[in-house]
């Protein structure tokens, strides 16, 4: 559990409250902001596989753990993670009850917005030139807890929000830049990975995963040698570029799985497998189970809430993306 000032006890306690007036679906709520979602769980999750999409989780109450190669790191109220790619991670809520919930705001932006607020805002923050992994833990100061704050009231006004709340996103990403951590976000978030390519390179993998991609095709896509580009790559999502494409397929077979009446022969096709026992394969080293038996496991379980749709959207949720 983070260890909290009063101030921040304060601010996140009046965030909590605002919290309880929106009405959560399937763990998730869309606040009315386009890029301002909530996320809530009342119970412990298991450990779940899945992409971090662009953007911040701030966590409010309850514990999570982040799990990056060998290493796992935990991280709670206060904190938060964050990421400038699709950062394929493992992790769970750790701590979570029906009566202290686990609570997260999520925030999603770009590379390109996070550059614009440096850029007009003349920062100039230091730190040290070296590759680190996409996905990472920061602490949040009592600044940018203030602007989440005027985001949520910000939602219950929908005119003034589509008008407003563009700028206040970009006072939170100045805040993200200028406070304690703010060196560490700017060389996580923008520095290392937009001068490296590697948003460029991730970017044609996911936009082609469904194709045979060759290491030199992606490099020349980030505009580096194949050398340059797999131990870039590597240092940045833990994973090579062709591994990368393969959690890609296997994460959208089982969506597709979970949520579309598709047989498994059909979800390897569509996904970019051409031999279904090599896709059968691969899935069970991926998730533990066969395809039928991991899809039959799930569907227990989403008889809970009635429907498998909602447990495979928990499986997203479950990381905070």
């Amino acid at each position: 559990m983070s260890h909290l000032n009063e101030e921040l006890s304060v601010v996140i306690q009046r965030l909590l409250h605002l919290c309880d007036a929106y009405s959560f679906s399937r763990g998730i709520c869309e606040t009315g902001i386009s890029f301002v979602s909530l996320l809530k769980a009342n119970r412990p999750t298991t450990i779940q596989q899945g992409l971090f999409n662009p953007g911040i989780c701030v966590v409010l109450q309850g514990n999570k753990t982040l799990i990056v190669r060998n290493s796992t790191y935990n991280y709670g109220a206060g904190e938060y993670i964050a990421s400038n790619l699709d950062m394929p991670i493992k992790g769970q809520i750790v701590q979570a009850t029906q009566e202290v919930p686990y609570i997260a705001i999520r925030i999603a932006f770009t590379t390109d917005e996070i550059a614009s607020v440096a850029l007009e805002a003349n920062l100039r923050v230091s730190g040290e030139n070296q590759l680190s992994e996409g996905a990472f833990i920061g602490k949040t100061g009592a600044e940018v807890l203030h602007v989440l704050e005027r985001l949520l009231h910000l939602a219950t006004d929908r005119d003034a929000a589509d008008f407003l709340a563009s700028g206040v996103k970009r006072e939170l990403i100045y805040r993200l830049l200028t406070d304690e951590g703010g060196a560490r976000f700017y060389n996580n978030m923008l520095l290392h990975h937009d001068a490296a390519g590697i948003s460029k390179a991730i970017h044609y993998v996911k936009a082609n995963f469904v194709r045979t991609l060759t290491v030199e095709e992606i490099a020349q896509a980030g505009g580096m040698s194949s050398s340059t580009l797999h131990h870039k790559f590597k240092a940045v999502t833990t994973l090579s570029p062709i591994q990368y494409q393969k959690q890609l397929r296997l994460q959208e077979a089982r969506r597709i799985l979970l949520t579309d009446d598709i047989d498994v022969t059909s979800a390897a096709l569509d996904v970019g497998y051409e031999s279904v026992t090599q896709f059968n394969r691969e899935y069970k080293r991926f998730f533990g189970l066969p395809p039928l038996k991991d899809i039959r496991t799930i569907s227990n379980h989403a008889k809970e809430s009635a429907h498998k749709s909602a447990y495979a959207d928990n499986i997203l949720i479950d990381l905070g993306v």
